[in-house]
């Protein structure tokens, strides 16, 4: 069994990866209405924040509105939530009321256990309605349980193929944004102290993302800070410039893994990666991905393989040709979602 209407409702913007789903389950035929929260939740003024942090607002209940309207109206047999929900528990139950023979699915990216957990008390209160959970966290499988989930399945990120991939860079962009050792992502404490690491031993790193300026490291860092975040094509062509791209995990949300781990492989990028258990089993380290666990081997690392120019780049096209091969695109992955949703 498949689904015949799904309702999707998540992040629309064209630079997040929600999006991307969103458009990858369009691509596969099957028939997709989104609601987009950004327009409930994340306006451009200072309810954004009350709204992210505390799921209170009026956002919350211009968001409930739209849908049970479309839930009246369109009647789909599979409700989508992407990643964090702002459904009250008064609104799911009417969805479960007014459609109860329907799925009612979450697909979890962030830890809604980690860190900041006290902005996810509605994904905690609401877990024991939905009829599927999908984490990204082995961690987040027992902790669902504990809050009364149904069913919590282990699933990882992935990318997008049609966005995330090996682009022929024109002569200026080649000049603007080659590298040897790049970085893109926000500022935490332990990257910056890493990356000034290696600035300070004769390793240049282009740095590009938010929250850097004036933190700790930043009189080292500042030199060799391009731009805050980038999206869009400069994220894939910065990348696709990089002779070394850097990729540091979220502590704050314990990761093992994230989008980064399989877009920088697909944009045809050299990674050397924090290390961790999961990377270990996604990729053959020294064949398809490199890792690091010190400032000390990740220094070491970045002057062998500037220097091995041949080696790092058969790693990056073993990097390449594993996340096609191995399907760890978006497809394959919410392929993946529906079959364990419609067991």
């Amino acid at each position: 069994m498949t689904p015949k209407l799904i309702l999707y409702i998540g992040s629309l913007s064209p630079n997040c990866n929600c999006y991307k789903r969103y458009k990858t389950l369009i691509d596969l035929g099957y028939n997709v209405v989104g609601i987009d929260i950004d327009k409930s939740i994340y306006v451009k003024n200072i309810t954004a924040s009350i709204h992210h942090r505390f799921s209170v607002g009026y956002g919350i209940y211009k968001l409930k509105n739209q849908v049970l309207k479309a839930v009246d109206e369109l009647k789909p047999d599979l409700i989508w939530v992407d990643n964090k929900t702002y459904l009250m528990e008064s609104t799911v139950k009417k969805i479960i009321a007014k459609l109860p023979t329907s799925k009612l699915i979450n697909v979890v990216t962030d830890d809604a256990n980690g860190r900041y957990k006290a902005y996810w008390w509605v994904t905690r209160k609401t877990a024991k309605y939905y009829h599927h959970h999908f984490v990204q966290r082995t961690e987040n499988i027992e902790e669902y349980y504990s809050w009364g989930a149904k069913k919590v399945d282990y699933c990882i990120r992935s990318f997008d193929p049609n966005f995330h991939k090996v682009v022929e860079l024109t002569n200026e962009e080649k000049q603007n944004y080659s590298c040897n050792v790049g970085f893109i992502g926000s500022y935490e404490e332990e990257r910056a102290e890493f990356i000034a690491h290696l600035i300070e031993n004769g390793i240049p790193v282009k740095v590009i993302g938010d929250g850097w300026m004036n933190k700790k490291y930043w009189s080292i860092i500042a030199p060799h800070y391009i731009s805050k975040g980038v999206y869009s094509d400069e994220y894939v062509k910065r990348l696709n410039a990089m002779q070394i791209a850097l990729h540091f995990i979220r502590v704050a949300n314990r990761d093992q893994q994230d989008s980064r781990t399989f877009e920088i492989p697909a944009c045809g990028a050299f990674m050397l990666a924090q290390r961790t258990p999961v990377h270990e089993e996604l990729f053959d380290e020294n064949k398809e991905a490199v890792f690091f666990d010190t400032k000390q081997e990740l220094l070491e690392k970045c002057r062998y393989y500037l220097s091995e120019n041949a080696l790092r780049i058969e790693i990056k096209k073993n990097g390449l040709t594993k996340v096609y091969k191995a399907g760890y695109d978006h497809s394959s992955r919410l392929i993946d979602v529906l079959k364990k949703v419609y067991q």
